[in-house]
């Protein structure tokens, strides 16, 4: 758990010390492995339904765990700690999440807003982009882009996050999914909304710490009341609802008045509830730590 700790806040240090380090973060060759799959499996019955999802993810984090098993006992596990943090740098982002908010915050016009919108990984949907729409992506971004990424590491080491990294690239990437049968991107979406439930829920909880903890109780109850939800759905949508209702959300059409740039101010919110929300996951790890260093 400790290393985990100084992993995740090497990770964020090189991210804001380092941001051209960022662009080392894709995950290209997994095309090609996909198509050299596909070319080899085809004709196998396993590949073309959901389980061949399976077949994708189980040679890649099999290989992962051996050698993190491998390199756990050598020079005093120096070895597997550069592993894992080489492994979560990978996984985390991988774009820049503060500053892409930061650009939605300060988008000037229609078209900026339309582009900020998408690099958080947002859904257009109909325009022009509102208020509402870029906190649920800023949100939504951040789930997928630091704490996803970082409940499976601290839950499962480098393994985890690979997965989680994976089986997200897979759910939502239009490009990887024309390449699979409709049965596996289907699975890979379930399986990506059952890792990110967990997660999602600490995230809510740490917002209700970090802001208003009855307005997201009140927010998290009536979204599962209105959608006839329990609580143990996966649907990951009562993120969005709780996060709206911390900030004070005019969800107008944006229009700048003079030409003059003109800040979202629920947006910049968002983002300054999203760093509060890390810090409280942050500051909770460490008191675990503490606690186990005092036992």
């Amino acid at each position: 758990m400790t290393l985990a700790l100084l992993a995740l806040l090497m990770v964020l240090a090189a991210g804001a010390l380092a941001p051209e380090m960022n662009q080392l973060r894709h995950f290209l060759w997994l095309r090609g492995y996909l198509d050299w799959l596909t070319e080899r499996l085809a004709n196998l019955g396993l590949w073309n339904n959901e389980f061949g999802l399976a077949l994708i993810l189980l040679p890649l984090l099999g290989a992962t765990a051996l050698v993190s098993a491998a390199l756990d006992n050598h020079l005093h596990g120096l070895l597997h700690f550069g592993f894992a943090l080489v492994l979560l740098f990978w996984c985390w982002g991988p774009r820049d999440l503060d500053a892409d908010a930061r650009r939605a915050a300060t988008a000037e016009n229609a078209d900026q807003r339309l582009q900020a919108l998408l690099a958080l990984g947002g859904n257009p949907g109909d325009t022009p982009v509102r208020s509402g729409q870029l906190v649920d992506a800023v949100f939504g971004a951040g789930l997928s882009r630091w704490f996803a990424p970082a409940f499976w590491f601290i839950a499962f080491g480098p393994t985890g996050v690979l997965g989680y990294r994976l089986t997200q690239l897979l759910a939502q990437s239009p490009d990887l999914q024309a390449r699979l049968p409709a049965p596996q991107v289907q699975a890979a979406v379930h399986l990506h909304a059952a890792l990110a439930w967990l997660p999602a829920q600490l995230m809510t909880l740490a917002l209700a710490l970090a802001s208003d903890f009855d307005a997201v109780g009140k927010a998290w109850r009536e979204h599962h009341d209105a959608h006839g939800q329990g609580f143990l759905h996966a649907d990951l949508g009562f993120l969005s609802t709780t996060a709206r209702a911390c900030v004070d959300l005019d969800d107008e059409e944006f229009v700048a008045a003079d030409g003059a740039p003109i800040r979202d101010e629920a947006v910049e919110e968002a983002r300054r509830l999203l760093w509060r929300v890390l810090t409280v996951w942050m500051v909770l790890l460490s008191i675990v730590v503490l606690a186990g260093w005092a036992s």
